[in-house]
């Protein structure tokens, strides 16, 4: 019991270290390369380039933890340990331009690499009859990476960008330390992952991709909507700074707004079980994306840092509700054998609206500027919400509860 214990405290500081890093990373990944001389295409080609990556890197990682070709907890130390490598190189040397952007995809695909196999920890400590508490453990990584974007503002201030790296260097060396002193059951991690893997493979079985497509025409248009709201939440979030500089804005407030932005959906993120009891998903899911085009629009009408917070505070409806409704609402409108699909096709597709404004982002920020680029997000969202509207289902009789 006290094992138990003691791996659930190192799992929730997995988690903090981890949310923290990343935070540094993705969270000043604009003001670092801008710091470096990097234009704005360039870093929104870079980063969309990263999402690329991480979309075959992430699933080659799990199969090969699943065919047994390397144990899940030696894979992610060996994942952070290229990664501090990696990081050194930044922090130590002056790289030219298009060697300084190699390394940096090469550190942030391995943070993006690594983020599911930490999630897959905690299933196969369940299988093994250990209850982690994940929604706890992924609570305290928000936190951690809120306070972190707060407390890194100030220090890009007093010290420079330079102090980015050594951020996500410590906080990936103690990462390491962490997941070096699991304990994991080794009798039974091939009997888990064994019936891991029956389990793809039956549900491998199912409908095809375009079979899907076909059967779930509606649902299909619901994640053409959700593209098009991620895509502005996408190119705001990785180009705040560019945001917020043209009417005052600093680092360390930038920092201030992220830190608001994600600790306001703590509370509603713990309280959704509560709120969908009363409000089917059908409805939180419209209120949702009404909740981003309306923090879209502030943030784009806004003249000063004051307007931003006010903005950062409608995540709490925004971001989210989405989320976790999302996940019901696929549960509500999709057969119970097609239930993997059905989630997948979300997440693709806010992968792939990230892949899009990253690419496109940098583009029109250096083509139109922000104040246009604003303008264009705004439209995005709200015809991306229109659809949302459209294309919602209400509960299918013949799916799972």
């Amino acid at each position: 019991m006290n094992k138990t214990r003691i791996l659930d405290v190192k799992y929730a500081l997995t988690q903090i270290l981890y949310f923290a890093s990343f935070s540094a990373l993705m969270g000043y990944a604009s003001v670092y390369l801008l710091g470096q001389g990097v234009s704005n295409s360039l870093i929104g080609t870079t980063l969309a380039l990263v999402s690329i990556i991480a979309v075959f890197t992430q699933p080659m990682a799990a199969s090969a933890v699943d065919k047994k070709v390397i144990k899940l907890q030696s894979l992610v130390n060996i994942i952070l340990i290229g990664t501090v490598i990696l990081s050194l190189c930044l922090y130590f040397f002056e790289l030219p331009t298009m060697m300084l952007l190699c390394v940096f995809v090469g550190i942030v695909t391995f943070m993006m690499t690594v983020q599911p196999l930490f999630n897959s920890m905690a299933f196969l400590f369940e299988k093994y009859g250990i209850q982690i508490n994940y929604g706890l453990a992924r609570g305290l990584g928000s936190a951690a990476y809120a306070l972190a974007s707060a407390v890194l503002g100030y220090l890009v201030e007093d010290f420079g960008t330079g102090v980015i790296p050594l951020f996500y260097i410590i906080g990936n060396i103690l990462l390491i330390i962490v997941v070096y002193t699991y304990v994991v059951p080794k009798n039974q991690q091939h009997l888990v992952q064994h019936e891991q893997q029956n389990k793809e493979e039956t549900e491998q079985k199912q409908l095809s991709f375009f079979q899907f497509c076909a059967l779930y025409k509606k649902f299909m248009i619901f994640v053409v909507g959700v593209v098009l709201v991620f895509f502005t939440h996408t190119i705001i979030n990785n180009f705040f700074i560019q945001v917020i500089t043209p009417i005052g804005g600093t680092e360390s407030q930038m920092g201030i707004a992220v830190f608001i932005a994600a600790i306001v959906e703590l509370p509603a993120m713990a309280m959704f079980n509560i709120m969908r009891k009363k409000i089917n998903c059908a409805r939180l899911l419209k209120l949702s994306v009404v909740m981003f085009a309306l923090k879209h629009l502030l943030t784009f009408l806004a003249t000063n840092i004051f307007m931003i917070y006010v903005a950062q505070v409608l995540q709490i409806g925004a971001y989210a509700i989405f989320i976790p409704a999302s996940v019901y609402y696929v549960n509500e409108v999709i057969s119970k054998q097609d239930l993997v699909k059905g989630q997948s096709m979300v997440t693709v597709g806010i992968t792939a609206s990230g892949i899009i404004a990253n690419f496109a982002g940098g583009i029109l920020l250096d083509a139109v500027g922000v104040y246009h680029l604003l303008m264009i997000g705004v439209v995005v969202s709200v015809v991306g919400g229109l659809i949302v509207f459209g294309s919602i289902e209400k509960k299918k009789a013949n799916v799972m509860e």
